[in-house]
């Protein structure tokens, strides 16, 4: 038999294992943890699904949104903070739909 190698990110796995039934999660745990070499990166892999899960702007880039958020509100942004805010406003997507993406069943 061939043996087949496959890559996932953080985010792919955490929606991967997001879809799994409560039985498909044990069977997969239990078939990943019966080879010794493959619990230490099995370990890795899952925290940085956690890591994903848990992920959020940091205070400083939440406050500066928020102002920038403000500034837009009164019609008061300029030029440079308008792309600023496009792409913090793209990054709080992107990071939402990750979280959608792993938590998905």
């Amino acid at each position: 038999m061939a043996v087949v190698e496959v890559s996932f990110t953080a985010d792919q796995l955490a929606s991967a294992y997001a879809q799994l039934s409560d039985t498909e999660r044990r069977l997969f745990l239990e078939a990943v943890f019966s080879e010794p070499a493959n619990q230490y990166i099995a370990l890795q892999l899952l925290k940085k699904a956690q890591e994903v899960l848990r992920r959020k702007f940091s205070p400083a880039k939440q406050q500066l949104l928020d102002r920038l958020l403000d500034k837009n509100a009164e019609g008061k942004l300029r030029v440079a903070e308008r792309k600023q805010l496009e792409q913090l406003m793209d990054e709080y997507g992107q990071g939402l739909l990750g979280k959608a993406r792993a938590r998905r069943r």
